[in-house]
């Protein structure tokens, strides 16, 4: 019998209905693989473009929707509390200094609920509401345990502070949260607080008042030197002797307030070193400084112009 030729007995039909009898050669046969894997290759790739594309939806950032991403809100608001508690520490002023602290963290969710709605972001609107109702009902307790423990009267100071704190809203509502109205109107309405606090426990109306005048002085120097800075590192025009001529209105309030017997003298101290930081800040000896560099510089301060005042009462 005649052996069978292996080679024309493993050769395959290149097209359906055709028999090749053609010996198929060895490079042939090493191609096809390599061709098919390539040709393998190509739907395999899709997918992964397709899993690219699904990553841009990144999810909300919690931290930009809780808390308030000004460095210099944050000294400002926390100041008059801080005053209050350390002159005057009631239950009924920390429960206050509770209420007057939720509200300031309730601005960020509702406005970023606001935002989110119209833009049709329903996740970011959702943790926005969430962290409202959380704010709120801080706000809520805070001011209860207030009015329970000490009454309305006490609280009459928030009703001088209001007209400020509407052109703040409307402001913020507006879009212009960074407009000197808004970033001067803000400090003035919440340093009230302090006054509040005082009242609680106590003080007589014009050293509860001092409290509040030394606040806004303080807010004054820092919101207008903080704004000269920044247009003078970015090139843009300002005024320092305008700069200058309210830190001397300031220390000359503040001045005044000590030879009348409301504040320690070691409040006028500081602010003639918040003089010269500024007469050195608008000079050619100055050194380059960073938005959260200056934000931090402020918020110490701040903290000396409380520290001195609590410390000589």
């Amino acid at each position: 019998m005649k052996p069978v030729d292996t080679k024309l007995a493993t050769s395959r039909p290149l097209t359906p209905g055709v028999v090749s009898t053609k010996p198929i050669n060895q490079k042939q046969i090493d191609v096809k693989p390599a061709d098919a894997k390539q040709s393998d290759a190509k739907p395999v790739s899709r997918p992964k473009r397709a899993a690219s594309t699904s990553t841009r939806a990144t999810p909300p950032r919690i931290r930009t929707i809780a808390l308030p991403v000004e460095h210099g809100s944050w000294g400002l608001t926390l100041e008059p509390i801080l005053l209050g508690l350390l002159v005057a520490p009631t239950w009924a002023g920390a429960g206050l200094a509770l209420g007057a602290f939720g509200a300031f963290l309730l601005r960020g969710p509702l406005k970023a609920a606001y935002t989110s709605l119209r833009q049709r972001r329903r996740k970011r609107m959702q943790i926005a509401l969430q962290f409202a109702a959380l704010y709120a009902l801080i706000a809520a307790v805070g001011f209860g345990v207030a009015v329970s423990r000490a009454g309305l009267q006490p609280l009459w100071p928030l009703v001088l502070a209001l007209p400020f704190g509407v052109v703040f809203f409307i402001q913020d509502a507006q879009n212009q949260s960074r407009s000197w109205q808004a970033e001067l109107a803000g400090p003035i309405a919440f340093a009230a607080i302090a006054s509040c606090i005082a009242l609680i426990g106590g003080w007589a109306v014009a050293p509860a008042l001092a409290l509040w005048a030394v606040l806004v002085a303080r807010a004054l120097t820092s919101v207008l030197y903080i704004r000269a800075r920044l247009r003078m590192n970015r090139g843009r025009s300002y005024q320092p002797l305008l700069v200058i001529a309210a830190h001397g209105f300031a220390l000359l309030a503040v001045a005044s307030m000590v030879w009348a017997g409301l504040l320690p003298l070691a409040v006028v101290g500081i602010f003639v070193l918040i003089m010269l930081r500024t007469l050195w800040g608008f000079s050619p000896y100055r050194r380059a400084a960073s938005i959260q560099a200056l934000g931090v510089t402020e918020i110490g301060w701040g903290l000396a112009t409380v520290l001195s005042v609590a410390a000589g009462i």
